[in-house]
């Protein structure tokens, strides 16, 4: 079973609402930690920030917080381009991919609830596009199979080629995790989804494709504890000030560039037909 873990975060203000997830891979996710590690190992030596000190982009970029031993300051522009590294460390992280959402406030009642509902979908289909690729090449491989295997053993690879199941699990920071995980579980019964082309092949405007492909709920853990979910709020924090208009601080340090400039490389554009870079907006 191939498995992916998703590290969520929000970022937002009164106009936007953004939500960013790291995909990594379970098989890579050691390689990740320790290039991650190294990272922070780095930005100690150069810049005194310390290892275990949670870096929130919001209060980070900003210059608020004590981020460093007595003694030592990092001052704003320092600190701008060590969030520019952490972005840079996401896009050279191996095989990751980023799911980025973004959604106007005005236009929804609950933003925050429906960014969670456009992020689990993309993931589910995601995982299913993963599965409907794999198969036909494992069928066809254990079919080519020589005449010379053993019956037994013939079986044997055919029932691992078919064990293949992409699945995902997410972690996110803890905020409103009882309403999250609630509507997560809704999800996996009743996941009403309007037809991209006005009906489905039933004549219906809207099927129930029920969320099949997560482990798990949720897991919701404090920031401080997880590199990953710091790194995701880096990455929705450079989205949202991609995304509203730049205040005088963000556009003399070039903030509303970052994204573009670090983070589209490794963007799922399969989430999102309609945007460049796959954010889904709707």
């Amino acid at each position: 079973m191939s498995v992916r873990l998703f590290y969520v975060d929000e970022s937002f203000d009164s106009a936007k609402f953004c939500l960013s997830a790291i995909a990594i891979r379970h098989g890579d996710w050691r390689d990740c930690f320790a290039r991650v590690r190294q990272h922070r190992v780095l930005l100690k030596r150069d810049h005194g920030l310390l290892i275990r000190k949670e870096i929130h982009a919001t209060e980070f970029v900003a210059g608020r917080g004590r981020i460093t031993a007595p003694g030592r300051i990092i001052g704003k522009h320092d600190r701008v381009r060590i969030f520019e590294s952490m972005l840079r460390l996401v896009a050279q992280l191996p095989r990751v991919t980023v799911f980025n959402v973004c959604l106007e406030q005005k236009d929804h009642r609950n933003a925050q609830l429906a960014a969670w509902d456009r992020l689990i979908n993309r993931i589910e289909r995601t995982m299913l596009a993963f599965e409907e690729r794999e198969f036909p090449l494992r069928r066809r491989l254990a079919a080519n199979l020589p005449p010379s295997v053993a019956d037994q053993d013939r079986k044997m690879i055919e029932e691992r080629l078919a064990a293949f199941r992409p699945r995902a699990m997410i972690f996110a920071d803890k905020g409103r995790e009882l309403e999250i995980t609630r509507a997560v579980r809704k999800m996996a019964i009743f996941n009403p989804i309007p037809s991209a082309v006005g009906t489905w092949d039933d004549g219906e405007a809207v099927r129930n494709i029920p969320v099949e492909r997560l482990i798990e709920d949720p897991v919701f853990k404090d920031s401080h504890q997880s590199y990953f979910i710091q790194l995701a709020d880096c990455v929705a924090f450079a989205l949202l000030k991609r995304e509203v208009p730049p205040t005088h601080h963000v556009r003399k340090y070039g903030i509303d560039r970052l994204f573009d400039k670090n983070v589209t490389g490794v963007c799922f554009k399969q989430a999102s037909r309609d945007d460049p870079f796959g954010i889904v907006r709707r």
